[in-house]
């Protein structure tokens, strides 16, 4: 967090608003901001060197949410550039917290936390996460604090 309490995110990831985004009113529906999230991550995950098609055969880490709270603070339409910050706020042994902020220039559109599980499907449960997965997030984390 900076001086100020604004979250400081480590990566961005820019999304489009299309067509099949928007409901009846015109804006974004809501659901569609959990699509916008889990894409953010994905890109975050490559952006560290992970190749994302691979992530539960070559790293054992594939990921279920097990909670998530959004707020909305104002509506995105079609066509809007949207930019999507993700950090990862805390890791434990077998999840870990998210946070994300979708904006459209200096407009806020909402804000989120999510927690991760790293899920074993085959075995039907939570699995430790990979420390090489942790090690990275936390560089991340490093060096965008200074």
């Amino acid at each position: 967090m900076t001086a100020s309490g604004e979250m400081h995110f480590v990566f961005w990831h820019r999304e489009r608003v299309r067509f099949r985004d928007v409901d009846l009113q015109c804006i974004v529906y809501y659901g569609k901001y959990l699509d916008y999230f889990d894409n953010a991550l994905y890109e975050y995950l490559r952006s560290l060197g992970f190749e994302t098609g691979v992530l539960n055969e070559h790293y054992g880490f594939d990921t279920s949410v097990v909670h998530a709270e959004i707020d909305y603070v104002s509506p995105a339409s079609f066509d809007d550039l949207l930019d999507i910050g993700i950090r990862v706020t805390r890791m434990g042994r077998t999840s870990f917290d998210a946070s994300f902020e979708v904006r459209q220039s200096d407009r806020v559109i909402c804000r989120a936390r999510l927690v991760l599980v790293n899920y074993d499907a085959a075995a039907a449960r939570a699995r430790p996460l990979p420390a090489n997965i942790l090690e990275a997030i936390d560089r991340s984390n490093m060096a965008a604090t200074g």
